[in-house]
């Protein structure tokens, strides 16, 4: 999973309302490998949606899981488009094994080394070590787990909108939409009658690098940082168990 990926496009805190801030501030935090970011993309697959799409055989697609997002990365992120820190220089991922066992069961792509892919070209930009990177890509997924796991369930198969996927986590915590965007396709292995159609494939969420030691922290306001749903349109559908 982890070239498809690439390719293919505290559980305490996510119970807490969070402050969505609009505004970001210009200083970026420098990292240890001497480049610097201003802000996390928390990115997280549609999980029914990566298995349709032509991936069935893969490891984590032959085992169901009862998860609707699953982490894909998190990812230091400039103002500038494109022009994220990549790559840096640091030491191997050395994780500690119970941190592991945590991530296996949002990160299915663990069993294919998708972790290591992630730490090597993301991780260690952030300027944090590798337990505390994963253990905050994990109080994220669960945040944004916590607001839209019930309602992608039972759309599961279904027609949804962004404004109302939008709404939904705003019943959790308000504001908390603002710093969601969505990211949709079409699906290789989607029925005839909507071969055509876009399918949510990944949802992402725009965080402020305000915690301890560049850490994420604050939920931004992605349309302030100049980052918007993409191929999604007026409406799109959800894949599931009734079917792509």
């Amino acid at each position: 999973m982890i070239g498809v990926l690439v390719a293919w496009f505290s559980q305490g805190d996510a119970e807490k309302s969070p402050r969505v801030s609009v505004d970001k501030k210009d200083k970026p935090v420098p990292v240890a490998s001497g480049g610097t970011f201003d802000f996390y993309l928390m990115a997280l697959t549609v999980h029914s949606a990566f298995c349709a799409d032509g991936h069935e055989r893969q490891r984590e697609c032959a085992v169901n899981t009862h998860r609707p997002l699953v982490i894909h990365g998190l990812w230091p992120e400039r103002n500038e488009a494109r022009a994220y820190p990549h790559d840096c220089p640091g030491p191997p991922l050395d994780l500690d094994a119970a941190l592991e066992l945590q991530l296996s069961d949002f990160m299915p792509g663990v069993a294919d080394r998708q972790h290591e892919h992630e730490w090597s070209e993301h991780g260690r930009c952030s300027g944090l070590d590798d337990d505390e990177y994963f253990s905050d890509a994990l109080r994220l997924a669960r945040g944004v787990d916590a607001v839209l796991s019930a309602k992608l369930t039972t759309l599961a198969g279904r027609e949804t909108t962004a404004e109302e996927l939008r709404d939904a986590a705003d019943l959790f915590h308000p504001g908390f939409g603002a710093s969601l965007t969505f990211h949709c396709r079409t699906l290789r292995d989607a029925p005839a009658a909507h071969r055509n159609a876009p399918y949510l494939v990944e949802v992402r969420q725009c965080v402020d690098n305000d915690g301890p030691l560049g850490a994420p922290g604050t939920p931004l306001n992605c349309g302030a940082l100049k980052r918007r749903d993409q191929g999604c349109g007026k409406t799109f559908r959800i894949a599931g168990d009734s079917g792509p």
